[in-house]
């Protein structure tokens, strides 16, 4: 329970006194709670054994994995992210990165690996994961010149970054 949680071993006919072990194998995506009958929990063991002395009817139950995927941006000001949340094993997560005015995005890393070039990056969930968005400064070129060039010199040209003063 349910189905697609993992399968059981150990079933059978056995005689009256004989010792019967049951087993439940969690399928990826998956852990193992417990073994219940009628509604009761019988065992936490993955590998359950009892002597026979009646016939029974054992449920293996087991719980989707959730994992957490966080976003976050770097710098902070360079631009937001959202898709971060809590997701089961299996299901696609999608982080998008947005640009504040004045940022370029770069790309998405975990760990400090590039994972991604593209601002909205899609995924299937097998783990929890930290990513982060990477922006760069937008820099400006400011060029300076006389006209005529023999009317006088100018000063304050060279490269900003966006929102710099330029003297």
């Amino acid at each position: 329970n349910p189905t697609e949680g993992g399968s059981t071993s150990g079933g059978g006919t056995f005689n009256y006194g004989d010792t019967a072990t049951v087993s439940a194998t969690a399928n990826a995506g998956y852990t193992f709670i417990n073994w219940t009958e009628g509604g009761t929990i019988v065992s936490t063991d993955e590998d359950y054994s009892f002597t026979v002395t009646s016939s029974r009817a054992l449920v293996a139950n087991f719980s989707q994995d959730a994992y957490t995927i966080t976003t976050s941006s770097n710098p902070t000001e360079g631009g937001n992210t959202t898709g971060g949340g809590t997701y089961n094993y299996g299901d696609t997560a999608t982080v998008s990165a947005s640009s504040n005015a004045g940022y370029t995005f770069i790309n998405w890393t975990e760990g400090g690996t590039i994972v991604s070039t593209d601002e909205d990056y899609s995924f299937t969930v097998t783990s929890s994961r930290a990513l982060v968005a990477n922006f760069s400064q937008d820099a400006y070129t400011i060029t300076t010149s006389s006209n005529p060039t023999e009317g006088g010199s100018t000063s304050g040209g060279g490269t900003f970054n966006y929102g710099d003063t330029a003297t």
